[in-house]
């Protein structure tokens, strides 16, 4: 397996690993400040999306125009389409971002209010 393929599966993995910490038996939740931690990380890690979803797609299509993948009659299309939906996907991603800085924000002011 790839790096890249490991890679990926790592970010699925943990946050797989984030639900089960903060859920149930083994909930490892003990205050604002876990969740602050939480909240921040994933903030960063989202705020990375936009530019990854942008350089696969930015992969595709070239491969598509050097004819190094097989995409069929409609495959221009097709790769349009898969571009066009990472591009959104970045955009959600930015705006993911910035509503879990904002929660951050305010679970700051929360621990300052306590």
């Amino acid at each position: 397996m790839s790096a890249l393929r490991q890679t990926a599966g790592a970010v699925a993995d943990g946050v797989g690993a984030l639900c089960r910490l903060t859920l149930g038996p083994e909930d490892e939740l003990h205050g604002p400040a876990d969740v602050s931690d939480v909240v921040a990380d994933l903030s960063f890690a989202v705020s990375l999306l936009p530019q990854l979803f942008g350089q696969l797609a930015a992969f595709l299509e070239v491969e598509y125009v050097k004819g190094t993948i097989a995409a069929g009659p409609a495959g221009g299309q097709r790769v349009r389409a898969i571009s066009e939906a990472l591009h959104r996907a970045g955009l959600d991603a930015e705006a993911m971002a910035a509503a879990l800085a904002s929660a951050d924000a305010e679970i700051t002011h929360l621990r300052a209010d306590a």
